[in-house]
């Protein structure tokens, strides 16, 4: 019987391919349709062949898909700080090394110095932010920057906090960037992670970095501190020698001196001290060979009050300082200010503007207009200081010798 049953179902099998033509037969598919979705966000229902046409049971509902194994949930490993953290530093490391690079390129010539530990434009008038270094093309867009701050600071000083650990290659003066997480600050440099400290801490090692040293004042040269800054300069240079001051501006720890030796007032030099326990020491010498000085001076000494600085830039003027001026000293004759030139006791000059002291203390100018040179009298320092000033705009003052 199940032989004869085998031999009819063979039958019908053959009757059933010849009917079909070259094709195979299809067996039906019990499965729903399958949704083929198309670039334009669409799904398209694609039928195959010999498949059921019909809605599946249940209606408009639709069989669920297997989940795919990236659809399932992660399971955190960590904890979510943790994670978060691991961003900070790679968003940190990121802009920290961004702004180290504009501070290299750019920071000279716009005045990027340390302010009381973090990194400002003093040209710029305001903190370097994240957002400046994106617009200027040293920072990808796109990085969760919020309550960044950037800092410049030496590694070493980081390096003496509790959980601070400072690659090895940033323990000198260089950017970090800083943001607040929770209970502890997250630092990083351009060399990575740099560990992170307390809020006690953070506000400790800003603070080393404070430039508010008292009062900015323009020292008396009646003064015993004039003098004995002026013998620590003497034991710097290793030569006991008389100098022209032009000013020293001082504050309760640092002291800028403009000065000169009396054997050549053009040799104009320009001097950074610091005081230690009142001991005073050059802490940077030669201001006057730098252009950007700002900078400079804050690579070297992180805590001075750039405010101690004059307003004019003594690099720019080197090659324009003279001893004498031959018209100005014509000018003098001219006058009948002086009958020999052994009168003069000092003089310093530019193609514009020369200052006299008389060796009776007279205070004479004398200007270039341009076609000749005219002398005048005044009555002291700042009086000649204003004279140049109305008549050219320009601070002359390291030309003018301090009262």
């Amino acid at each position: 019987m199940k032989n004869k049953n085998w031999r009819l179902f063979s039958l019908l099998l053959a009757l059933c391919l010849c009917m079909g033509g070259c094709g195979p037969a299809v067996t039906e598919d019990p499965t729903p349709p399958v949704q083929d979705e198309r670039d334009d966000g669409q799904t398209t229902e694609i039928i195959v062949p010999g498949g059921k046409e019909d809605e599946p049971e249940g209606g408009d509902e639709k069989t669920e898909e297997p989940k795919k194994e990236e659809d399932k949930p992660v399971t955190q490993q960590k904890p979510f700080w943790q994670s978060q953290t691991s961003l900070h530093y790679e968003n940190l490391t990121a802009v920290a090394a961004a702004a180290q690079q504009d501070y290299r390129i750019n920071g000279p010539k716009r005045g990027w110095m340390s302010k009381n530990g973090k990194l400002y434009g003093y040209y710029d008038g305001c903190y370097i932010s994240p957002a400046m270094l994106v617009k200027e093309g040293f920072l990808q867009s796109g990085l969760d920057t919020t309550g960044y701050e950037l800092l410049l600071i030496k590694g070493s000083d980081l390096a003496q906090y509790d959980g601070a650990n400072v690659p090895s290659g940033s323990t000198g003066l260089g950017v970090f960037a800083a943001v607040r997480q929770n209970d502890k600050y997250l630092l990083a440099s351009a060399n990575g992670k740099a560990g992170q400290i307390s809020p006690e801490s953070y506000t400790a090692l800003l603070a080393k970095y404070n430039q508010s040293h008292g009062t900015v004042g323009r020292l008396s040269s009646a003064s015993a501190e004039y003098d004995r800054i002026l013998n620590y300069i003497c034991l710097y240079e290793g030569k006991f020698e008389d100098y022209f001051v032009r000013e020293i501006r001082k504050d309760n720890k640092h002291a800028v001196v403009v000065f000169s030796p009396v054997s050549n007032t053009a040799n104009i030099k320009q001097y950074v001290l610091q005081n230690d326990n009142g001991f005073w020491e050059v802490v940077y010498a030669n201001v006057q060979t730098e252009v950007y000085p700002i900078n400079a001076i804050n690579k070297v000494v992180p805590d001075f009050n750039v405010g101690l600085l004059p307003n004019y830039n003594l690099a720019s003027w080197r090659n324009y300082v003279k001893t004498e001026q031959g018209g100005a000293l014509a000018a003098m004759f001219a006058g009948h200010f002086i009958s020999s030139q052994s009168q003069i006791f000092y003089q310093c000059a530019t193609a514009e503007c020369a200052y006299f002291r008389l060796n009776d203390g007279g205070r004479y100018v004398a200007y270039n207009t341009g076609e000749y040179w005219t002398a005048q009298k005044v009555d002291s320092d700042i009086a000649a200081r204003n004279y140049f000033m109305e008549r050219t705009g320009v601070d002359y003052s390291f030309i003018i010798l301090d009262d």
